[in-house]
């Protein structure tokens, strides 16, 4: 009776401590490789206590005079062990309260890729790409497939096929990924999806380490230094203090906080040239510094499909693709009027009122994606001087 006891409470005491790891392991406080070592210790623990009393041992000296015989393992003990034995190496699920099944290595870390030149790269795309035409249900060659365009700066293929990977397996980490590819394809700038699916992350996980730290590198890049810090000082709080995930996090924070400190004086020039090039206009108001109108030619409105979007956006014509400010409206009743203003910015680089002309792009998309799509109908029009009024973009093609 002694050992049925002492047998259910190793039992609950092991299922217990499996319990947590997985937990820490779906909260991300573990990696896969952490949980992986903390299981195997368990196990190790396991087979010491068997060892204790197993079957077979040499019982060649004799008990003392008086004392009591040692009970014999019973058939609840083995029963118990082989329950936590089966539980530990994944083939089964745990008997006291609700079934756990035992989590194998995740997906986003079973897959690798290597090549040993430009040419490997190429054939190894190739053969998955025939593989992923052949075996379209296979998450794991999408996902190398995707892998392989990301090493070779393919990032706009990247995602779309990571986007097949998450239908088949939504991992958190590989949103994450497709969030990185996303930006990446459209020139580093994480704003629309890329920021919403990291954000659905940290929604669901608030403390999902890959998350945090993304989540403060898409905000350094738009130059937002005092949530980029907030990201990261909650990253460090995750990882050992002695780690190099934490020097490395330490010096993401220390590159954001000097950034903080620039970036006032940088924001003040900013903000002067604007008010003289613009009568005083303020950098971040909602005074419309392009004003003006989209239309489209006959041709192009009879294959604009229900639900379209019209962007019209501004670029600075001497610096990177990335707007300075974003117009979004309904793709109908054209012509289509729009204002851009300070406040249209992305929250990086110039504001629109300190730029004497930028070029000018009206684009519709049947997806409603900020990322141009090759179905998309778009028109450029370079030299717009800021402040002016009426201008007209037609578009009359792709």
């Amino acid at each position: 009776m002694q050992g049925d006891l002492q047998s259910r409470a190793n039992q609950r005491i092991f299922q217990q401590h499996l319990a947590d790891l997985d937990q820490a392991l779906a909260e991300g406080r573990l990696t896969a490789a952490q949980h992986t070592a903390a299981r195997d210790e368990l196990l190790r623990q396991v087979l010491n206590d068997a060892s204790l009393v197993a079957p077979g041992r040499s019982n060649d000296a004799a008990p003392p005079p008086g004392a009591p015989l040692a009970a014999a393992p019973t058939p609840a003990f083995w029963a118990g062990l082989v329950v936590l034995l089966l539980l530990l190496t994944g083939m089964s699920y745990a008997l006291l309260g609700a079934p756990q099944s035992w989590r194998a290595v995740p997906l986003s870390q079973r897959v690798q890729v290597h090549a040993s030149s430009p040419e490997d790269w190429a054939a190894q795309t190739r053969q998955w790409q025939q593989t992923t035409a052949a075996r379209p249900d296979d998450a794991e060659a999408w996902l190398t497939l995707a892998r392989l365009h990301a090493a070779q700066n393919a990032y706009a293929p990247a995602e779309q096929a990571l986007a097949r990977v998450l239908a088949l397996s939504p991992e958190p980490d590989l949103w994450l990924e497709r969030a990185q590819m996303k930006a990446l394809s459209a020139g580093g700038v994480y704003a629309g999806e890329p920021w919403q699916w990291i954000e659905n992350v940290l929604r669901e996980q608030p403390q999902h380490l890959n998350a945090l730290v993304l989540a403060g590198s898409a905000a350094l890049s738009e130059k937002r230094f005092t949530e980029a810090q907030g990201f990261w000082q909650q990253a460090l709080r995750l990882v050992p203090a002695e780690s190099e995930a934490a020097q490395d996090l330490q010096q993401a924070l220390a590159q954001a906080a000097e950034g903080s400190r620039t970036s006032a004086a940088a924001a003040a020039a900013v903000e002067r040239s604007g008010r003289e090039r613009q009568g005083h206009a303020q950098p971040g108001d909602d005074r419309p510094l392009i004003q003006g109108e989209v239309r489209v030619s006959p041709e192009v409105q009879s294959r604009i499909g229900a639900g379209a979007t019209l962007f019209v956006y501004a670029l600075d014509e001497a610096g990177s693709r990335r707007p300075v400010a974003i117009w979004r409206g309904a793709a109908s009743d054209w012509p289509v009027r729009f204002a851009l203003t300070d406040r249209m910015g992305m929250g990086a680089g110039p504001v629109l009122s300190s730029l004497p002309q930028v070029r000018l792009v009206a684009r519709i998309s049947q997806t409603g994606s900020a990322q141009k799509q090759a179905d998309d109908w778009q028109v450029e029009l370079p030299g717009v001087k800021t402040g002016v009024q009426g201008v007209v973009l037609h578009i009359t093609g792709r």
